[in-house]
């Protein structure tokens, strides 16, 4: 039976609400709820007009409103979306009219809250312009707009809104990333037979989410992931063996050479390089076409037809494969390919990859190509182009990364640059944009750009706006994932309740955005292993004082990289290396912009100690401007904990005033050149501690809280920081 609330009721309740309502916060978001099911502009949209609508609350910033009220009258509230920045408005003030997020508007974006007794927390939003009318759900039901409706004959359940405030993100970072992460595993990531299995288990497909897995380990260092990783790579060779050409598909094959090769590079698993150089010989000796390219599949029945999809992706994994075994013949055979490619199904005026042709017998285009673009097939020549910039530096493939990129992000997008292609959440096509995402951060980090990884963030920010609550995220991502994963395509109902592929893009989106990067690192400030760039056999761990520190490198020649460290004009030529040796006969060296024998800039005096210490590393030419520094192990079992700089004639240059104050978890990090002392003060100015510090490094843990460190020496040098711990 519906209930009708009185307007007498509500007019009492609008009399009452100062003396039995809390007041309100503005400038601060809230879920604006009936039960369990949150006012939402649907799919997230960015447009003016969107209709506003219930939704299942999923806890994302577009579900979340800004309250704040209006200067000429305190009264009057206004709700700003806090993804879209649009305003929770009615167009018109009859009954029936809808509410949509629009522009503010004195006349249509203001509300009345109306306090009810009957629930703690409950408002009935009441137009500002005609009070005879008040917000109304059609239903709660996912997808119920909401409209004004006649207050004198609204049902009570679906007016009395709750305004709950919660932590729920309002931005991007390693929060909401890793939340996709979890909700990700936790819905596709089963045991198996032997090892786990994302979803029912596949071949390229698994491949590529293999390598999703890769790149949040590659951009967080976290142990978890090599767990992930060797778990899934059990189970793929339980049910597809060690020798793969028994499928005929040769991109197939280059996916799991791929994921297997950079498992290798981070890991050391000597298996993984095995399986990755066998395999990929087998198949490059099989799809070899004389014109440099490769054949897609063994039983097409043109053999000098060629695909995008093959030659690209073969391209980085030779790339690969010549810079973990230093064997050149790799990159013949990638520069062959891309040769190939490039004549073939490359558009060098646009940046378009298309998707495939045929050559003629002497070596033209054959008619009848295929000119479609897919993220797919742009971010795998992404990856070629830079691969191969990195290996000759020739201008060429600088120029073909940067027209690929910008041809993805400029017309595969919608106005607000969010992917707009593949629109779909199973199949191959659902899993192509996760590609896409991956070399777009190699890009940016090898050509030193920052917007790539900003549009990346855009792309994982607006995906998960879209997520379910138990935090799936399909591949479509334009439009909200379902609560049981099942979506209507045409006459298909498509069930990805246990279809883990297109789910795996947004999860790739977040974490080659690379949200915890240090883009622009002061070399003053030194450098922390959280910070890095790049690793190679190489963890993260928590060392005994709790700070983050490399685990014991696996093989000799890891490394670890920071890019675009700027040392400024003055000229450092002392590097400063925190290490621990667990094994014997170990050393470390510093290359300056890559790791070739003429970028070696110095090396550590003889064999390092097994306990931590501060090791210089002397270098002939001062550094100046930005620079990428390396710092490589030779030997096992090395520990890096930080990098800082300065000069041999002894000028510490971590700060002006030869002390330095930082901060790492819970423990305030003090660097001094004399004995100082510490004062530790809340953020209202109450002395909370004094410590004596002595010359070098003092570890101090402090509460949690606000506070102001003040740190003087002798010479009246003095620091003073304010940090939240």
């Amino acid at each position: 039976m519906k209930r009708h609330l009185p307007l007498l009721a509500i007019t009492a309740s609008l009399l009452s609400l100062a003396a039995h309502a809390a007041p309100l916060a503005t400038d601060v978001p809230y879920a604006l709820s009936i039960g369990g099911k949150a006012v939402f502009v649907p799919n997230a949209a960015t447009n003016s007009n969107a209709r506003v609508a219930m939704w299942t609350d999923t806890e994302c910033a577009a579900q979340r409103w800004i309250l704040g009220q209006t200067e000429s009258d305190p009264s009057r509230y206004t709700l700003r979306n806090a993804y879209s920045g649009y305003y929770l408005s009615y167009n018109g003030t009859r009954v029936g009219a809808p509410v949509n997020q629009l522009s503010f508007s004195n006349f249509s974006s203001c509300w009345n809250l109306v306090a009810d007794d009957s629930a703690p927390d409950t408002y009935i939003l009441v137009s500002a312009q005609n009070p005879d009318v008040c917000l109304t759900a059609a239903s709660t039901d996912d997808g119920a707009y909401l409209s004004l409706q006649d207050r004198a004959d609204a049902d009570a359940s679906l007016v009395r809104f709750t305004l709950r405030q919660d932590d729920t993100p309002l931005a991007f970072g390693e929060a909401v990333r890793d939340d996709m992460m979890d909700g990700f595993l936790g819905q596709y990531y089963h045991p198996a037979q032997t090892g786990h299995v994302l979803g029912g288990g596949g071949w390229w497909g698994d491949a590529e989410m293999f390598e999703v897995i890769l790149d949040a380990f590659a951009t967080t260092g976290d142990p978890r992931y090599k767990e992930v990783f060797d778990e899934l790579y059990t189970d793929f060779i339980r049910r597809n063996g060690t020798d793969w050409s028994g499928n005929e598909f040769n991109d197939d094959i280059t996916w799991m050479v791929l994921a297997c090769a950079r498992a290798y590079r981070y890991f050391g698993t000597e298996d993984y390089l095995t399986k990755a150089v066998e395999n990929y010989t087998r198949m490059y000796n099989r799809a070899r076409q004389r014109f440099g390219t490769l054949i897609w599949k063994q039983s097409q029945e043109n053999k000098i037809a060629t695909n995008s999809c093959i030659n690209c992706p073969a391209t980085v994994a030779a790339c690969y494969l010549g810079e973990l075994t230093g064997d050149k013949t790799w990159y013949d055979k990638a520069l062959s390919i891309y040769a190939g490619q490039r004549k073939l199904l490359f558009n060098e005026e646009t940046g378009e990859v298309w998707d495939c042709g045929a050559w003629t017998e002497d070596g033209g285009r054959a008619d009848g190509a295929s000119h479609w673009v897919s993220t797919y097939n742009q971010g795998t020549m992404l990856g070629a182009a830079t691969a191969l910039y990195v290996y000759t530096g020739e201008q060429q493939y600088a120029d073909d990364a940067r027209k690929v990129y910008e041809r993805a992000r400029d017309h595969l997008t919608n106005r607000d640059k969010i992917i707009s292609v593949c629109q779909t959440v199973n199949g191959d096509l659902c899993g192509f944009k996760g590609i896409l995402m991956r070399y777009v951060r190699t890009y940016a980090e090898t050509f030193h750009t920052e917007e790539p990884l900003q549009w990346l963030e855009k792309n994982a920010w607006h995906a998960w706006q879209n997520r379910n609550s138990a935090g799936v995220i399909w591949s479509a991502w334009l439009t909200k994932t379902a609560e049981d994963l099942r979506r209507t395509e045409g006459d298909d109902v498509k069930d990805v309740t246990n279809d883990a592929f297109g789910a795996s893009t947004a999860v790739s989106a977040a974490f080659n955005a690379h949200v915890n990067r240090k883009f622009a690192k002061p070399a003053s400030e030194g450098l922390q292993p959280e910070h890095f760039d790049d690793l190679s056999f190489m963890l993260l761990e928590r060392g005994d004082d709790g700070r983050t520190v490399t685990s014991p490198s696996t093989r000799t020649k890891a490394y670890i990289v920071f890019r675009n460290v700027d040392f400024g004009a003055g000229g450092l030529d002392r590097v400063m290396l925190r290490l621990n040796a667990t094994a014997s006969r170990s050393f470390a060296q510093v290359y300056i912009d890559g790791l070739a024998d003429a970028n070696l800039a110095g090396r550590t005096a003889g064999f390092l100690k097994k306990e931590w210490a501060d090791v210089p590393v002397d270098l002939e030419t001062p550094l100046t401007g930005v620079h990428d520094v390396y710092v490589m192990f030779s030997g096992t079992g090395v520990q890096l904990a930080e990098v800082s700089f300065g000069t041999q004639a002894g000028v510490d240059a971590v700060a002006a005033s030869a002390v330095s104050v930082k901060v790492d978890g819970s423990m305030v990090v003090v660097d001094t050149c004399e004995p100082a002392v510490l004062t530790v003060h809340s953020i209202f100015g109450l002395l909370e501690r004094t410590l004596e510090v002595g010359v070098g490094r003092t570890l101090v843990e402090l509460s949690k809280g606000p506070k102001i460190i003040r740190v003087v020496t002798p010479s009246a040098a003095e620091t003073i920081k304010t940090v939240i711990l």
